[in-house]
């Protein structure tokens, strides 16, 4: 009996050790961060210019924490409303409650107290000011590669001029063990990043605009928040519209010409971009092509041309089905 007891001892020692080795790689090793490194956002008419650009069309900052209609289709914004945060609908399948909080630079609710320097690294190194690790939602993993120096403070410059508007958000609600393996998402940038393309080289700017507007988020199907492999572009996600709407189902966006978009013409994709509406002609909910729509021709096309060059993948998908 002693030497049963014994045992248990060591087993229940070695289960704390465990988890006090747990407990401290995910809440005290985590989430990687370094200091705030000191920036200065540039206030040239230039800059701010370059930073709606970017904002508003590629990154989709404005479509995230804004709130906005989100019966109509590509989800517009509510005027007067813009970057002062946005709460989403309950998800069945999402473990909590997703928020984006009030980008605006009013000083209590908003980013006024918060220096450039923090606002880039929470951008793209997915720490906020106060050190809590951002739920990955935030696309800020791929601004770590592919949003510059020059383009981060870019926006910031123009996040700086929106109306200050008094929002505050709660924070996002993610449940355990999820909430947990958050953690480990973030990491810090420490090297250079290079300069997106120019918009004259037409293939290579079309694949980082695919990159930096985290198309594939929503058009490659996940499991358990995994991409499948495989799948990459291949749709098949489904949301349901609010207030009963219906169902709408992501596309294959992939070249196959039975099940993607192979059969579709450019002058097809840029209706698609531009006004947000499908070949057979309907209307296309949740896809932001609001924000897409203000892109430049140039950036349009570059696009079409990266999208033609994603591999083949048959994936049926089913037709969404709106009500209205």
């Amino acid at each position: 009996m002693r030497i049963v007891k014994l045992g248990l001892l060591v087993i229940l020692i070695i289960v704390v050790l465990a988890g006090g080795a747990a407990a401290g790689y995910f809440y005290v090793l985590h989430p990687k961060s370094r200091a705030v490194v000191e920036m200065k956002a540039p206030s040239t008419p230039e800059a701010i210019e370059r930073g709606r650009y970017l904002a508003m069309h590629v990154t989709g900052c404005l479509a995230c924490h804004s709130q906005v209609d989100e019966k109509s289709p590509g989800e517009p914004l509510v005027a007067g409303r813009e970057g002062s945060g946005r709460e989403w609908p309950e998800m069945p399948e999402f473990p909590g409650r997703i928020r984006a909080p009030n980008l605006t630079p009013d000083k209590e609710t908003g980013l006024g107290n918060w220096t450039d320097g923090e606002i880039v690294r929470a951008m793209r190194e997915g720490v906020s000011r106060d050190g809590r690790g951002l739920f990955p939602m935030m696309p800020y993993m791929t601004f770590a590669t592919h949003l510059s120096d020059e383009d981060a403070l870019a926006i910031v410059a123009f996040l700086r001029t929106l109306k200050p508007i008094s929002n505050k958000m709660a924070p996002i609600e993610v449940a355990f063990p999820i909430s947990m393996f958050v953690r480990l998402a973030p990491k810090p940038v420490e090297t250079p990043l290079a300069a997106a393309p120019a918009p004259t080289d037409t293939l290579a700017r079309g694949r980082w605009l695919l990159k930096a507007m985290s198309c594939s988020d929503c058009h490659t199907p996940s499991e358990k928040g995994e991409p499948l492999p495989g799948k990459s572009f291949a749709g098949g996600g489904n949301f349901d519209v609010p207030g009963g709407g219906g169902k709408v189902y992501i596309p294959n966006i992939t070249s196959d010409p039975a099940t993607g978009i192979g059969a579709y013409s450019d002058e097809d994709l840029m209706r698609v971009f531009s006004e947000g509406v499908g070949k057979a002609g309907q209307k296309l909910y949740f896809m932001p092509w609001p924000y897409i729509a203000g892109l430049t021709d140039a950036d349009k096309k570059a696009l079409i041309a990266a999208v033609r060059e994603i591999p083949p993948v048959s994936n049926v998908v089913p037709a969404s089905t709106l009500k209205r």
